[in-house]
């Protein structure tokens, strides 16, 4: 079989593998993606290829396109694309009784390839970019007291607070609480408190939680989860701690 030329590169960079029971250094690599392409960008796209063509044109053809696609697979039809194949399914099992359970049932539609995109692979090659993201990529990037809208980590006890970030979304282990999971540590007494009550929002972006009533001092926040963005929750629990510390005057 000849070797195939690749032609393409898809730079990507390490995180730790918090999935498998492999090794405890096992990185996996997460593909560099930019923003993504939208219907507008492939329009503009084939401007660019056959500038006959209007970008609003396109984009209208592409849009009704969708939506045909849409239509047919209400219908239970198989759709193809030329990039994506479509398929209608039903997921779970039927015993004695064919009926549709919505409490046992689910609609879906499962997607797969095209050759096209197959022949195209063969043709990539990754590139390291030389990065390695610690904690899996996990981070507390702010802390917004919303009463007084600072974000330099000055909070007030007993109100509202918003943590951004990625990956931040409290899962807990067997036995535990999403308020015990996050926890407030003195740099000065090394007393811990932890949260009271439950967030408001528990997003992967964004936590928010009214504060618990802390003594006056400097805080190091930590929040430790088994979230991770895959469909199956992380091995071991991450602790992701806010570099900005946060304080509570007199």
């Amino acid at each position: 079989m000849a070797t195939v030329k690749k032609i393409y590169e898809w730079l990507f960079y390490l995180i730790d593998n918090t999935i498998t029971t492999l090794v405890d250094n096992d990185k996996i690599a997460k593909v560099k993606t930019r923003k993504t392409k939208s219907v507008d960008d492939i329009a503009a796209r084939i401007v660019q290829e056959r500038t006959e063509y209007r970008r609003e044109t396109i984009v209208n053809i592409l849009t009704m396109a969708n939506a045909a696609k849409i239509e047919f697979l209400s219908q239970g039809e198989m759709v193809n694309d030329g990039v994506v194949i479509f398929e209608p399914a039903i997921t779970g099992n039927f015993f004695d009784n064919p009926a549709f359970d919505e409490k046992v049932h689910r609609c879906v539609v499962n997607t797969r390839v095209t050759n096209d995109v197959h022949t195209m692979l063969r043709q990539v090659r990754g590139v390291y970019n030389g990065l390695t993201l610690d904690n899996g990529g996990a981070s507390i990037d702010g802390v917004t007291d919303t009463v007084t809208g600072s974000t330099t980590g000055t909070v007030t006890p007993g109100k509202t607070i918003t943590i951004t970030g990625k990956k931040i979304r409290v899962i807990p282990e067997e036995g535990e609480t999403v308020e015990s999971c996050i926890t407030y540590a003195n740099l000065a007494t090394q007393q811990v408190v932890a949260q009271e009550d439950a967030p408001v929002i528990n997003d992967p972006s964004k936590i928010v939680l009214q504060l618990p009533m802390m003594p006056a001092g400097v805080y190091s926040l930590t929040v430790k989860t088994l979230y991770s963005a895959a469909s199956t929750t992380l091995k071991a629990p991450r602790y992701i701690t806010s570099k900005l510390k946060l304080e509570v005057k007199e």
